[in-house]
Parts: structure tokens; sequence; C-alpha cells
């Protein structure tokens, strides 16, 4: 398996796929390209797929659905338009629906793809820290709430009480006769 970002690039025109794969291919990057909405949504939904670029009009779906089921399916992939409608409804459609990170207009420069892509890479970097983030505070939040379900008011501290924290808040738990908390719990 690849470490490299995964980039996954449809259009139902084989040439602009094409375009789109040679002007990343210097880059260390993995580029997959596919004529089908469908299965790109089948690769986002089974793989980590860094960036989806699509083009907007295709006979499966627009490419603001497939953005939008994308972001669905996988918030952290980023997403970048492809499109020669250069009209505010489709920036619209393509907002509203996938939250689009780049919209290239057809004919593009292939320097533009590759600028936005690696820039859509580094977002896709961010926005998976923040989700790491995210997780180490929902198991916090459920720690402290499976805590306080277990002893009732734990978590209260009334005015006027004061709690010195130690440089050893697990073993001030065990010496309180809380079994079971460790700093293990933190991971």
């Amino acid at each position: 398996m690849s470490t490299l970002p995964l980039i996954v690039c449809v259009d139902d025109n084989e040439d602009i796929v094409a375009a789109v794969a040679r002007c990343l291919k210097r880059d260390q990057l993995t580029v997959r390209t596919t004529l089908s909405a469908r299965e790109a949504l089948s690769w986002i939904a089974a793989e980590e797929v860094a960036v989806l670029v699509s083009d907007y009009d295709m006979p499966e779906m627009t490419g603001a659905q497939l953005a939008g089921q994308a972001r669905r399916a996988r918030p952290e992939t980023v997403r970048i338009l492809l499109t020669g409608k250069r009209t505010f409804e489709t920036a619209i459609d393509g907002i509203n629906q996938g939250e689009i990170f780049r919209f290239i207009a057809k004919p593009f420069d292939n320097e533009v793809v590759r600028s936005a892509v690696l820039e859509a890479v580094a977002r896709n970097s961010e926005l998976l820290a923040l989700s790491g983030d995210r997780q180490k505070r929902e198991r916090r939040t459920a720690l402290r709430n499976a805590l306080e379900s277990e002893y009732p008011g734990i978590s209260t501290v009334r005015r006027g009480d004061a709690y010195e924290v130690t440089d050893d808040p697990w073993r001030d738990a065990v010496a309180c006769g809380l079994v079971g908390l460790t700093a293990g719990l933190e991971k």
C-alpha cells in the first residue's frame, strides 16, 4: 500500500483525465483516473483519498453532486471542480453541494491544476490532523461521561472548593480509590 497521497481524477472525457494525470506525474502523488463518477465514489468510500478532481458536467451525476457525496463519505477529501460552464449557478451549486476547494476553468493551464492539487493535498493533511484532535476530544468526553455515571458528582466543582492538580493526577486517582484510571486512557 502506497503512503503517497491518492488523487482521484474523474471526467467523462478520457483526454481530460489523461491531461490531469500527466500534469501531476512529476509530483510525489498516486494518481488514479476514471470516466465514472460512481467508480470514483467507491474509491473514496474504500480508501484514504486526499483530493478529488472532478469535471462538473458528467452523464451519471454532476461534479457538484459527486463532490457532495464524497464530502459525506469522507469529509477530509478535498474537492476540486473542473468546469467549462463558467456561470454563477455552477459555482453556487459546487459550493452548496460539495464545499468545493477550487474551481478551475476548462481549458486549464497544467500549472494551475498542479498548484491547486498540491494546495489541496496540504489542506487534506490539515483536515486529517483536525480529525485526529476531534477524535481525541470525543474520547475524553466519553471518558468523562463514563466517570460521571459511575461516580456521580465527580466532575462537579462547587465554588469555594479547590483541587490541586499534581504532576501525576493518575496516581492521585488511585490514592482516592478510583481503580482502573491510568495514563493509558489518554491515548
